[in-house]
């Protein structure tokens, strides 16, 4: 280890017997104990008068509380001075004065936050209803009234901290209040995190190809079986839609067994029901009459009138 030139030698003195008594433990665990506390001792020594040893003792029991405080090697006689005093002796420098300064100028801030959170957990345990508009903010009655509460809390909370600063020791029912707003700290910060993202709106959009030909809830219909009333399946029966289009089937492929029906002129109607087929290598239909086995119900409405047929 390197030390500058206006620390006193018996630092140097100090810690080579420190180093010596602490001889039996491993050389990179005795390297981390010294680093811990050699920049410490050359303040303290640097800013006080008198020997290292004369305040904090002998080497060899420092050596001893450091393998005590460590839990490496208990130690079985009590030391000269107390581990606890030397602490004291090390937290006086002035690194750690000015950090504990810096602490204390934040703590309003953190004052600040205990109110919030009183009002936030608050609100949570209450299962109240949070400002669209400013997520942050729990409804009471409206978002003014819950802005308006937790403004009070937060100058509230500000006006404790600056009161218990003037008392000696935190009072025990601060104390209980600041550990149970410390644990409502973590729901708070969930719920808000969740109110941060914002939702977006999805839509979802589902494309289907269509069908070709005729369809029935997106499947394929190859056939169409009409009966009439009383039961009778009827022939030849020729389907349309309310536009008038022909509910054709089968048109894009050739069949060469498939019964067509022809105009007079020639023309081809794929619209004629139920499709038959002829036997291969005639024009005739074996059974003309076979359909599905379906339950014709008994039809108690009175029938309508035949329309004439259109020519």
């Amino acid at each position: 280890m390197t030390t500058a030139a206006h620390v006193p030698s018996d630092v140097e003195t100090y810690l080579a017997r420190v180093r010596a008594a602490l001889s039996d433990v491993p050389a990179e665990e005795r390297d981390d104990l010294l680093a811990e506390v050699e920049a410490s001792l050359h303040e303290t020594a640097s800013e006080t008068e008198g020997s290292v040893a004369a305040q904090l003792g002998p080497p060899e029991d420092f050596a001893a509380e450091l393998l005590s405080a460590a839990g490496l090697h208990p130690s079985t006689e009590p030391p000269a001075a107390g581990l606890r005093e030397t602490i004291e002796r090390l937290a006086g420098s002035r690194q750690v004065t000015t950090s504990l300064r810096f602490l204390r100028e934040l703590a309003p801030i953190s004052w600040a936050v205990r109110g919030y959170v009183a009002v936030a957990a608050l609100a949570l345990a209450a299962n109240a209803s949070w400002s669209t508009s400013h997520g942050a903010v729990p409804r009471i009655g409206n978002a003014k009234l819950g802005a308006a509460a937790i403004f009070v809390a937060v100058a509230a909370s500000i006006a404790l901290g600056l009161w218990n600063r003037g008392v000696a020791r935190t009072r025990l029912p601060l104390a209980v209040l600041n550990i149970v707003l410390l644990a409502t700290l973590v729901p708070v910060a969930v719920h808000l995190s969740h109110r941060a993202q914002p939702e977006v709106a999805t839509r979802v959009f589902i494309q289907t190809e269509p069908v070709p030909g005729l369809a029935y809830n997106g499947a394929p219909v190859d056939n169409i079986y009409p009966y009439s009333r009383d039961g009778r399946l009827l022939h030849d029966v020729l389907l349309y839609t309310a536009a008038g289009t022909p509910l054709n089937v089968g048109t894009t492929a050739y069949d060469p067994y498939r019964r067509i029906l022809a105009t007079k002129t020639g023309r081809l109607v794929y619209n004629a029901f139920p499709v038959r087929y002829y036997e291969p290598g005639t024009k005739m239909v074996l059974r003309p009459g076979a359909g599905p086995k379906v339950k014709v119900p008994h039809i108690a409405t009175p029938p309508l009138p035949a329309p004439k047929p259109k020519r």
